[in-house]
């Protein structure tokens, strides 16, 4: 049972228009997707807390600069303590659960610096902000108090309206490139597999 490159290319060309016809109506089925499916939109927003120690009087800034560097990671861990995320709850003015605030604040430490990124999702830009700037807050109250030695942290500017950023929008250009594609590849798919299986039944008949 021979099936030669250039016989899978006749067989595409033959029906090509099959492909192409495919390739619309998935590309559509995209399109339409896009223009008629609820649309899930997040915002977020972040503010900055500096956790490094004074420097002043220190004989080598640089070690003290590695000391509070190599915490980081602890404080990050710290962030997501039990105590912490209890009292956020508290002070939000709107609920949430303990499981909803985790999922919704991340913690990351913006790359060569002493500082520590709360970045908070929400439905809404005023719940992404106020949960932004709450966790914060709250860390920088509680934490030296769950780990002594940490110092008091600083909280850099509040989060805005201006800072909030928005996600989650859903394209219709790229979900119709994408149906596109799928249909490509599926009509191509099943054109190559009925090919192989004629050819396979006119080898079985030929014995």
């Amino acid at each position: 049972m021979d099936f030669s490159f250039t016989d899978l290319m006749k067989r595409f060309w033959k029906y090509s228009w099959t492909i192409v016809l495919t390739m619309l109506v998935f590309a559509a089925a995209g399109f339409a997707y896009a223009k008629s499916a609820k649309t899930i939109t997040n915002y977020s927003a972040s503010r900055l807390v500096l956790v490094a120690k004074n420097n002043t009087d220190v004989k080598d800034p640089n070690s003290r600069f590695s000391a509070d560097k190599s915490l980081l990671p602890t404080y990050q861990k710290l962030a997501q303590d039990d105590a912490i995320v209890s009292e956020v709850q508290k002070e939000l003015p709107y609920t949430l659960s303990k499981q909803e605030i985790s999922s919704a604040v991340v913690v990351e430490n913006p790359v060569d610096t002493l500082m520590l990124s709360f970045k908070a999702s929400g439905a809404t830009p005023y719940k992404a902000k106020t949960l932004a700037n709450i966790y914060a807050d709250v860390f920088s109250n509680i934490a030296p108090q769950l780990y002594a030695d940490m110092g008091k942290p600083d909280l850099l500017a509040k989060a805005t309206g201006s800072d909030v950023t928005r996600s989650g929008m859903k394209s219709a250009k790229k979900l119709t490139v994408f149906g596109a594609v799928a249909g490509l590849i599926i009509s191509m798919f099943i054109v190559l597999l009925t090919g192989i299986r004629r050819n396979y039944k006119e080898a079985k008949k030929q014995g």
